[in-house]
Parts: C-alpha cells; sequence; structure tokens
C-alpha cells in the first residue's frame, strides 16, 4: 500500500507553506473525492497540499494508486496516512466508521488545517478559510461554519447541534482529548459529530455557513451569491443519480447541479488522458454505492437506486413525479 506521492504536503521551496487539505476517504467514496479534488484544485487562490487518511482495510491498492493518478494529474501534492481503526468507530446508518478519521488525522497533523468531507464541492473563495485558521488559536481550537448557536442543550440530532462537522478548520497546537468522552459517550445520532460540538462548541470561531453549506438548507443557488463549500449531506449522493437524469436539474440550478458541474470539469481535464476509461468506469460503480436500508432518511437513496434499476424507464418516472415537487424540500431530492 503506498504512504506517500507528490514528495508530500506542507514544504514549497519557492514560498510559503501550502495551505493543508485533509480528508478521509474508503473505497466506497474514492470517485467522490476525486470531483471534490478537482473541484478544489480549478478554484484554489493558492497552493495547497494534500493528506488522505484512510483506516487500515478500507481502501485497497487499486483506489490508493487512483487517487495517487488523479494527484498527480491535477498537479497536488499528496500523501496517505493509514489509520488504526478503534472499536469505538461504529457504522451509523449510511455514515460509515471512516468519518472518525478526522479525530486521527488531526491528531497527526499538528499544523493548521483544513478538514473536509469528501461528499463535498469547492466552489470560488474555499480557501480564503485559511486566514481564520492561521490566525485561530489553540485555547479557541477549531473554525466551524455557524449555524447561530454556540449550546448543544437543544438535543442531539445532527440538525440541532451548533455545526456540522464536515467542514473544520484546526489551528496549530495541541487537540483536545476525546477518546476518554467517545469511551462514555451515549449513543447518539452521528456519534463524531455530536463529540466535536461537545468538545469545541464554546470556544471554537465561527465562519459564514457559506463554507460548508448543506443542501437540505439551501431553498436555491443563484449565481451571484454561491456558498464556497457545498456539502452533499444525507444517504442519497449526486453520483447516485444516472446521469442522462441531470439535464433538468442543472437547468434550473438545482442544489445539485454544482456537483454535476464540478464532475464535468473533472472529465475535461482527464479527457485526453489514458484515466478517462477508469473515470467512467467508477462513476458507473458509484451509482450503487451504498446500501439499501428500510429507513425514513434512506428513501431519497432508495428511490435514485429504483431510478438506476429502472433504466431507460427512469425519465419517465421522473418526468410524472416532478409534478409533485412543490412539495418536496430543495436540496433533498433529485427533481429539483
Amino acid at each position: 500500500m503506498p504512504n506517500s506521492s507528490n514528495n508530500g504536503p506542507g514544504h514549497n521551496e519557492h514560498s510559503e507553506p501550502d495551505h493543508h487539505v485533509a480528508c478521509a476517504v474508503d473505497s466506497q467514496m474514492s470517485y467522490a473525492l476525486s470531483v471534490l479534488l478537482s473541484s478544489l484544485k480549478k478554484t484554489s487562490s493558492a497552493p495547497f497540499c494534500l493528506t488522505i487518511g484512510y483506516l487500515e482495510g478500507t481502501l485497497d491498492r487499486n483506489d490508493c494508486l487512483y487517487l495517487e493518478q488523479v494527484c498527480d494529474n491535477l498537479t497536488i501534492r499528496m500523501n496517505f496516512l493509514p489509520l488504526e481503526s478503534k472499536d469505538s468507530f461504529i457504522s451509523q446508518g449510511h455514515i460509515s466508521p471512516t468519518t472518525f478519521a478526522k479525530f486521527l488525522l488531526a491528531d497527526a497533523i499538528e499544523g493548521p488545517h483544513l478538514w473536509i468531507d469528501a461528499d463535498t464541492i469547492a466552489l470560488p473563495g474555499w480557501d480564503s478559510i485559511f486566514s481564520t485558521i492561521l490566525s485561530a488559536s489553540e485555547e479557541e481550537g477549531l473554525v466551524v461554519a455557524s449555524r447561530g448557536t454556540t449550546s448543544i442543550s437543544g438535543g442531539s440530532r445532527p440538525s440541532d447541534l451548533p455545526f456540522n462537522a464536515g467542514v473544520l478548520g484546526f489551528p496549530a497546537g495541541a487537540r483536545r482529548d476525546w477518546e476518554t468522552p467517545l469511551a462514555s459517550l451515549e449513543m447518539v445520532d452521528t456519534q463524531e459529530q455530536f463529540l466535536f460540538n461537545q468538545l469545541y462548541a464554546e470556544t471554537a470561531i465561527r465562519v459564514s455557513e457559506n463554507f460548508n453549506q448543506l443542501t437540505y438548507r439551501i431553498e436555491s443557488l443563484v449565481s451571484t451569491n454561491m456558498p464556497f463549500i457545498i456539502h452533499f449531506a444525507g444517504a442519497h449522493k449526486p453520483w447516485h443519480l444516472r446521469r442522462n437524469l441531470t439535464k433538468s436539474c442543472m437547468a434550473f440550478e438545482c442544489p445539485w447541479s454544482a456537483w454535476f458541474e464540478a464532475e464535468q470539469n473533472l472529465y475535461a481535464q482527464f479527457r485526453n488522458t489514458p484515466l478517462l476509461p477508469e473515470l467512467e468506469r467508477r462513476q458507473r460503480v458509484a451509482l450503487k454505492a451504498g446500501k439499501l436500508r428500510l429507513r425514513r432518511d434512506h428513501s431519497g437513496y432508495n428511490f435514485l437506486r429504483l431510478l438506476t434499476a429502472l433504466g431507460p424507464l427512469s425519465p419517465f418516472v421522473l418526468n410524472f413525479l416532478g409534478l409533485l415537487k412543490q412539495w418536496i424540500p430543495r436540496g433533498t431530492h433529485p427533481i429539483h
């Protein structure tokens, strides 16, 4: 298993150290990460380097080689960091144990860095968050996108928490102990997100929600006021939608349209490279990445899997259901 490529992160002979981005994936998320990486590179205003963490046994060699090739072609300086899993890293619905890797990566990376979930894309302005990260103190501990409250007393549901843990800015310095409270934490939705809020909500520096815009909180996307990072939270993701069904979504600038545009940019960058067939293969595999579950929060994912199974009939089904879209919140369903 390769440990590094592109000379590793953090040092630039001709300028200040690069901005440092960290993320973690397993095999199911490797294709989504390649779309994110393309968007980060296309919209960055300064050099950045990348650390990709993975829990041992969750990312196979072919995935590592694929991500190395993507980074090579995008000229992103990157290294891999294998991480030891723990029994306390549990699966919760569509959320895999890999989400806990952000704790391990933050412990391993002493310097300032930006954690970003793989189910996101970056738009122009995303890296302006580094000015806040670099000025944050160890006592403040974290830079987060605000939801308007600093207390977790309102409840333990993800939507009740002061911040979502999909985009986190870590300043230089020691990290807070998370293993001790995790060992005694009662079962709540999204254990790692609740724990981050418990540890940092009262001291963290807040930045605009534009740095972690959750699609289910978007009423509309307009080209004159786009967020900096869009986070496709939930069990169903844009890559689960058949690409012959994306035309109306993109025409009406639905919350998923920005992801499909980022994917198109990725393909444009790799059109004349040997990696294009592998991108196409991984796109097909990603359509079915995930598990069917009889849960309300998986209904969107189950529906997308049904559309995939229906094949050429799926556009007719989607057009019919489009008549009902005024009763479906934007950002939660592909008919928008």
